[in-house]
């Protein structure tokens, strides 16, 4: 059979900081949004469910009947402490959903793995989906181990995977460095402690990553590799600079070695060249400016 005609979606992981922004987008374009999480739902529309569990999984499926499906339930942390965590949620996670959607009596018009630009490891420069993956890290190397599993499901679902480069946005945990850096600015602290401020990397607005993963919902596009990336590399020292001029004074930086990697790259940014030939998108709306600016007076209004 041919998947349900209707605009029911599922998210898995819908309560993190990638789900809760996908959730308000995918509502606000028309579509009935439907999500998972691990603990108890606090929306009707949200179900309590292991990944891990494939039985549970087909409960929500038979239940839901979505016609395109989102997996953002993952371990997405680099330095998760539990490794084996990180490889049976990932990986046997990511299986579990796919085996459990081949036992519906349809096929979903659209299923969305998400991977990770980790998967490249620690190449210099712009990144391409060519590219062959050297990942160096537990969550890189699990992402991309997903993504071979994956593509064995190419010839029966209508799957894209994908690999976001970093992004940032309100919500997002103060572990990573946007929102640490906002967290400083908006308590009017004087010093932070960072890594290798003379690095370029990508810092794309979360409004950029959820719009092109739904465009990519409602695309043709099948058994494909896509990165999700603007292409566009920022210094450190520009953020810093920007957040000096919204707060009005200048942030004192103290390097701490414990916080700089081995081998550090300086240039690090995905190609958009095959996203855009799947879809159109502009990133001039989400400007690093405009993300700095929303976040920073959140967090104002918020303390």
């Amino acid at each position: 059979m041919e998947a349900p005609s209707n605009k029911n979606i599922l998210v898995t992981g819908i309560s993190g900081f990638t789900g809760k922004h996908l959730e308000t987008y995918l509502t606000s374009k028309g579509f009935t949004v439907f999500g998972t999480v691990i603990d108890i739902p606090k929306k009707e529309t949200h179900f309590s469910c292991d990944i891990l569990n494939e039985d549970a999984i087909l409960e929500v499926l038979e239940k839901v009947r979505p016609a395109y499906i989102i997996n953002l339930a993952a371990i997405s942390f680099v330095a998760e402490n539990n490794k084996e965590n990180i490889y049976k949620v990932n990986v046997f996670g990511a299986l579990n959903l796919l085996n459990a959607v081949e036992k519906l009596d349809y096929v979903p018009q659209k299923i969305v793995m998400i991977s990770s630009a980790t998967v490249y490891g620690n190449i210099e420069g712009e990144l391409f989906e060519t590219f062959c993956p050297q990942p160096v890290n537990h969550y890189g190397n699990s992402k991309l181990v997903m993504e071979n599993m994956v593509k064995t499901f190419f010839d029966r679902q209508n799957i894209i995977i994908t690999r976001p480069f970093n992004y940032t946005g309100i919500h997002q945990e103060e572990k990573f460095l946007i929102p640490k850096i906002i967290e400083h600015y908006a308590k009017g602290l004087k010093k932070i402690a960072l890594g290798n401020i003379d690095v370029y990397r990508e810092f794309n607005d979360i409004g950029f990553v959820v719009e092109t993963y739904t465009k990519l919902l409602t695309s043709e596009v099948k058994s494909e590799i896509v990165n999700i990336c603007s292409g566009a590399a920022i210094n450190i020292k520009k953020i810093l600079k920007t957040m000096d001029e919204l707060s009005g004074y200048t942030m004192e930086v103290e390097v701490n070695p414990a916080f700089i990697r081995k081998n550090e790259i300086v240039m690090l940014k995905g190609s958009a060249e095959k996203l855009s030939s799947f879809i159109s998108f502009s990133n001039s709306k989400y400007s690093i400016e405009n993300t700095l600016t929303k976040m920073y007076n959140h967090k104002i209004l918020k303390n």
